[in-house]
Formats: C-alpha cells, structure tokens, sequence
C-alpha cells in the first residue's frame, strides 16, 4: 500500500466518526512508502485527541513512532505511546497511560479507528 493511499484511508475514518467536530491534520509524505502524519481531533464534549504516527507502507503497516493523546480540559484521560520509560523496566516500550502519566499498562499498537471507538465511550 502507498502512504497517499494509508492518508486517504485515515482522513476517511476521521470524517465518518460524526462524534468529531474539528480536525486539524498534516499528512507528510517522505517516499511513496514512509510518512509522518499528526493532528488534533475536537469532539462535541469540547474533549481532544491529539495523535502522530511515523509509518511504513511497504510491507503492511509498521509503526515507528506514535501517540494517541486523549485529554479533556487539560486533564489527561488516556495516551497510547512506543516512547521509553527508563524508570519503568517494567513496562514495555508500547503502552498506554490512563488517566496520569505515571499510571501506565502494557498495550498494542492501537489503530486510529480502534482509538476513536474508544473516545467515544467516553462522550456523554
């Protein structure tokens, strides 16, 4: 799959989630295969999900970099990430903080349209 392709699918899945009432988006492409990709979604409870994700088509899809940030009023609510703890041995690099930082599980790489479903069962 091109990147163009994996783009056009991720902006698909944003505009069909109803729940969303703003979105900006940068979709980066490096090579026909290899893009960066970051935005921030507004849902209708004023609630965000700030995400990135630094991918590689070529051969299914490989995640190099990510975070899903979901927060509300400033207040962090749940956050995907691969990026290191040095504190924590414990945890793995792919985890998922709920509700602070310091509270964190072990997790798969989540998909955007999996972590949307998940915004959702948070909105009132």
């Amino acid at each position: 799959m091109y990147i163009s392709d994996y783009f056009r699918r991720i902006d698909q899945v944003i505009s069909g989630c109803p729940a969303i009432i703003s979105k900006e988006l940068l979709f980066d492409q490096r090579t026909k295969y290899i893009g960066f990709m970051r935005g921030t979604l507004t849902f209708r409870d004023g609630s965000e999900l700030h995400f990135k994700e630094f991918i590689d088509t070529e051969a299914g899809i490989t995640k190099y970099k990510y975070g899903y940030h979901y927060q509300k009023d400033d207040r962090l609510i749940f956050r995907y990430d691969n990026h290191p703890h040095p504190a924590r041995k414990d945890i793995p690099s792919r985890h998922k903080h709920v509700s602070d930082e310091e509270n964190m599980i072990p997790a798969s790489i989540p998909d955007l349209q999996d972590v949307l479903k998940e915004v959702i069962m948070y909105l009132p």
